[in-house]
């Protein structure tokens, strides 16, 4: 009977502690997470931002979305591939900067035919 009661209590306190763990800890000026909770977080945004510049990329007629390859680590974004010509990596490089959440786009393009 006490095993039972003892289980009630604990299982309850084991709960708090986990939920309260540096793993899921945040700063309380600027409640952000830290810890692993804040990478996945960033993997997932990094994730968003990469398919957003892929389909803006998409609806570009002078730019081979499928030669442009587009990476995204937290927040910046690079560009790498082949355009047709300078002025399409220009304008690649636009639309990338162009994208909700992007902090920075680096290119590593390269001009030239496939």
């Amino acid at each position: 009977m006490q095993f039972r009661s003892l289980l009630r209590i604990a299982a309850p306190l084991a709960l708090a502690a986990a939920l309260t763990s540096p793993a899921f800890a945040t700063d309380s000026k600027t409640m952000e997470a830290s810890g692993p909770a804040a990478k996945a977080g960033v993997y997932v945004d990094d994730a968003a931002i990469t398919a957003k510049v892929k389909a803006a990329l998409l609806s570009e007629k002078d730019i081979s979305a499928l030669d442009v390859k587009v990476s995204t680590k937290e927040g910046v974004v690079t560009l790498s591939g082949k355009v047709d010509k300078p002025e399409a990596g220009v304008r690649a490089l636009q639309v990338a900067s162009a994208v909700e959440g992007v902090k920075s786009v680096q290119s590593e393009l390269q001009v030239g035919t496939n």
